[in-house]
């Protein structure tokens, strides 16, 4: 992919640079969303159904796909919020350890997902112009998801760890409403076993209308 490429010989104080200075680049890097464009259409899928509450991303990154459902939501008229969650520094030391020691993260997750900032992401929402509907909130999600008082249509959980999936699948259940969906990145991905297995625990303490895999997500509607 053209990204990878990009990082692998260009600065990380550079790469930030460029796309800030000129944001034709974001298209071209599709605003560099780790998710595929067919698991996009599902996420979009679900924005356009007639659904109230907000949206809540768990799992930002470099605000790629956050960026993306929202200029789904503005170019379809869609009024909803977004709030954008992530630590911008990686995962928990104490988390990623304990997963590598149980064999479900490589050690390779020490350092996975460092590539970005929170500074950067604000900056990056507002050169694009969609501040009026980013939220960036910055922390663990142990220390953030509480505070969020709303209520959402859609709940994306990319955490990549089991622990702190089951946390965001635990902590957003009640916040979803009912006929809303929470979609799970890497449900299928074998470098993070531990989403799977958070996910299934999870659902089989809850009642839900129906799940489906698509496109690697793991899609529940409420």
């Amino acid at each position: 992919m053209l990204r990878n490429v990009v990082k692998r010989y260009i600065p990380q104080s550079l790469y930030n640079r460029l796309p800030l200075i000129f944001p034709q680049l974001y298209k071209i890097l599709r605003y560099e969303s780790q998710l595929s464009e067919d698991q996009m259409a599902v996420l979009c899928e679900v924005l356009g159904k007639d659904i109230p509450g907000n949206v809540i991303e768990c799992g930002v990154y470099r605000g790629g796909t956050t960026v993306l459902m929202a200029f789904y939501l503005k170019n379809n008229r869609i009024a909803k919020r977004i709030y954008a969650l992530d630590s911008f520094t990686g995962f928990k030391e104490d988390g990623v350890n304990d997963e590598i020691r149980r064999g479900l993260v490589s050690d390779q997750g020490r350092t996975a997902f460092t590539f970005t900032s929170v500074d950067y992401v604000q900056r990056k929402v507002e050169r694009l112009g969609l501040c009026d509907m980013i939220e960036i909130v910055p922390g663990y999600f142990e220390d953030t998801l509480d505070k969020i008082m709303d209520s959402f249509c859609l709940a994306l959980i990319d955490c990549d760890l089991e622990k702190g999936t089951e946390l965001c699948l635990t902590t957003l259940w009640e916040k979803v409403v009912k006929g809303g969906y929470i979609v799970v990145d890497d449900y299928t991905n074998p470098g993070y076993p531990g989403v799977r297995i958070a996910c299934e625990r999870f659902l089989s303490d809850v009642s839900y209308k129906q799940r489906q895999v698509r496109h690697g997500l793991l899609v529940i509607e409420k």
